[in-house]
């Protein structure tokens, strides 16, 4: 067995549940204290003959942005072969994947829902049942039949399709729910609106309960890089006739806000705020 340091096999870990990672995320996870030792850390696992590690790095014209960690095939097999991990429980690239730069901040950001999400299920006893991001892909381009499309794809009146940032299941207190995610970066106000006018029309048609099979109410989370976008799209859904039936159904923060507490003070359309754990029990 190849041996590894216990915050080795940590750090690999962790990519399996978040696919990527960049270096102050490990730290926010608990994998060491400061960024200085994490990152000698896991040089070792990208230097190595067969790495277990990878990552993009990124040198924009204003500054070095922290890398992109990943794992390779063989990090995976690793976790298969010694973690007594199945493949389904790892994230992981598939093929010649490539992450650029454009799509840095939101794929960045979008992960860090994911771990305020994984960091609340485990303080209230919860469990994930599954969670998929934008960039999860199913199927082989080689196959004639067998397209490659996206896990979170959701069809309109089969003929046009959405995909949301995360599309996740949890469960807590025995009762599972379902939510999608947005999260929105700069400060196009109106992309943001026709975006949510988009899962508004799913709601109405039932695409997202075809989809999944499901019975059940279901909530969209949106986070906002800038106040002012949060509470301008927020404006203007007040304004759409019978906005109302959709009131409980539409969650805002910004990104600050998220990281100064993940339970509270969910903007909801009406302009109320809610707690995560209260809007759960409405959801029956």
């Amino acid at each position: 067995m190849l041996q590894l340091k216990e915050n080795q096999i940590l750090a690999l870990k962790l990519l399996a549940t978040y696919k990527y990672l960049v270096s102050s995320q490990f730290v926010k996870l608990g994998l060491y204290k400061k960024r200085a030792y994490l990152t000698n850390s896991l040089k070792s696992l990208v230097d190595m003959k067969r790495p277990l590690l990878a990552k993009y790095d990124f040198n924009p014209i204003n500054g070095k942005l922290e890398s992109l960690y990943y794992l390779t095939n063989y990090g995976k097999q690793f976790l298969i072969e010694e973690c007594e991990y199945s493949e389904t429980q790892i994230k992981s690239p598939k093929g010649s994947t490539t992450v650029y730069l454009k799509d840095y901040f939101h794929r960045k950001m979008t992960v860090q829902f994911h771990i305020h999400l994984q960091q609340y299920l485990h303080k209230c006893n919860g469990e994930m049942i599954f969670l998929n991001y934008y960039f999860d892909k199913t199927g082989n381009n080689r196959s004639k039949t067998n397209h490659v499309i996206a896990l979170n794809r959701i069809m309109l009146n089969n003929t046009t399709s959405f995909i949301p940032d995360i599309n996740a299941k949890f469960m807590i207190n025995g009762k599972e729910h379902l939510l999608l995610f947005e999260q929105h970066n700069g400060n196009d106000a109106k992309r943001l609106f026709e975006q949510l006018y988009i899962h508004i029309t799913a709601m109405s048609e039932g695409s997202v309960d075809e989809k999944y099979n499901i019975k059940k109410a279901y909530f969209v989370i949106i986070v906002c890089e800038y106040e002012s976008v949060k509470t301008s799209v927020i404006k203007r859904l007040q304004q759409i006739k019978g906005i109302e039936s959709y009131d409980n159904f539409f969650l805002f923060k910004t990104d600050k806000e998220l990281e100064e507490n993940f339970n509270e003070n969910w903007s909801l359309i009406d302009g109320k705020l809610i707690d995560f754990s209260s809007l759960l029990c409405k959801f029956k």
